[in-house]
């Protein structure tokens, strides 16, 4: 029996030993985005956040937290100075020990289109202000971002690009997170975009010169790609089952949305959204330096898309994009279509294609990137389409099957 139980021993050990040789030593990152009204979609992201920092929820802990745009609905900080900290704590106030734990130099901000609308061009308070009603935002303002800028929770990036790099324990390696205000050449003059580019190039250089830099992720609120509603993807077909396509950009088949662009192109088929797209993927190709992936919101929903380039001269240009913008209100978003459209769904018919609420998580070692969304309302890892709730890219930001080695 002492032999049989050493042998054992000697056994689990040496299974254990293996497992962790397999583990390589990781970085966790959370990407929420479009959370910026007080709802029980974003109480219930920051809850299942706070549950993973505690351990509460085994999806693992994180050392940072990136929120990429769209703040505070629905004209950002540009309220009346009486309102303003009560709209902070309102939205940031469930976050509170995320912030408390991780300090503000770990938790990074981005501007969105609503983080610089300067009022509202509807506005009403129903049933003796039980109800308010704030609609079409309209206008471009400052003083919004330069409160959110003074937020201590949180290190805010907007105007002009800005970097963060944070090291891969134990390997040497670091991941380099690029932060780009992609909400202010929506809304201004493409002759003024010169000196914002200019200023990513140079980072993209000195980027090029660090020999540590392992990942490069590019965070800015407006995607490249998308088959949400900015995508175009806004009418439920309820014979078919399925959200379907209708262009933003066309003024006989879609007017009300073909005048909202011709006002504020925030779709991705309007030209002013191409010039901004197109302006960027000019400076990486220019550059000549790879990014990995591209964070992104703007569409409030879940989506990891692969393969999409309007360019096929820039090999350097990202593969990969993922967009984690269901912080608070989930919308339209299509249906997945594997092996490159992976989307999140609601999955009962009575909810009409809406997306899950939720956010991505992202874990990165030496050799690879774990994503997983998580539905903020279940706790649950999220079936992005044919059954995958785990993606995992190579360095050059394409898709590929778990790697050899990894972690959980």
């Amino acid at each position: 029996m002492r032999v049989t139980a050493i042998l054992f021993l000697l056994v689990a050990a040496t299974c254990a030993t293996s497992l962790m040789a397999q583990e390589e030593p990781s970085l966790t990152i959370i990407a929420i985005g479009d959370a910026g009204e007080a709802n029980k979609f974003l109480r219930a992201n920051a809850g299942l956040m706070s549950d993973m920092l505690s351990g509460r929820h085994d999806a693992g802990k994180y050392s940072s937290v990136i929120f990429l745009g769209n703040n505070f609905y629905t004209t950002g900080l540009n309220v009346p100075a009486d309102d303003v900290d009560g709209k902070i704590k309102s939205v940031l106030g469930p976050f509170r020990d995320i912030a408390e734990h991780l300090g503000r130099t770990n938790i990074h901000a981005i501007p969105g289109n609503h983080d610089y609308y300067r009022r509202n061009a509807i506005e009403a308070s129903l049933l003796f202000g039980l109800v308010s009603v704030e609609e079409a935002p309209v206008g471009l303002a400052e003083r919004g971002n330069e409160r959110e800028a003074a937020i201590p929770d949180w290190t805010y990036h907007y105007k002009m690009p800005a970097e963060v790099c944070y090291a891969i324990p134990e390997s040497g390696d670091s991941v380099q997170f690029l932060f780009v205000d992609t909400a202010l050449p929506l809304r201004t003059d493409p002759r003024t975009w010169r000196e914002p580019l200019d200023s990513l190039y140079r980072l993209l250089l000195k980027s090029a010169a660090h020999p540590g830099v392992r990942w490069r992720i590019l965070c800015m609120h407006h995607p490249w790609y998308s088959v949400g509603q900015h995508g175009g993807y806004t009418i439920w077909n309820d014979e078919t089952n399925r959200v379907e396509y209708l262009t933003n950009c066309d003024k006989d088949s879609n007017a009300v949305q073909w005048l909202k662009n011709w006002l504020d192109p925030e779709d991705l088929c309007t030209e002013k959204y191409h010039a901004y797209v197109d302006s960027v993927r000019q400076v990486l190709h220019h550059a000549a330096v790879r990014i990995n992936l591209t964070l992104a919101a703007h569409d409030h929903s879940l989506q990891l898309l692969f393969g999409m380039t309007h360019d096929t001269n820039c090999h350097i240009c990202p593969r990969t994009h993922l967009i984690s913008g269901a912080g608070c209100l989930p919308t339209h978003v299509k249906l997945p279509h594997p092996p490159d459209e992976y989307t999140s769904p609601e999955p009962e018919v009575r909810k009409k294609g809406v997306s899950q609420p939720g956010f991505a998580q992202l874990k990165f070692t030496s050799s690879a990137i774990r994503i997983v969304f998580f539905n903020g309302m279940s706790g649950d890892r999220i079936d992005m389409g044919g059954g995958r709730d785990e993606f995992w890219l190579n360095p050059d930001g394409a898709l590929i099957e778990r790697p050899p080695q990894s972690t959980q």
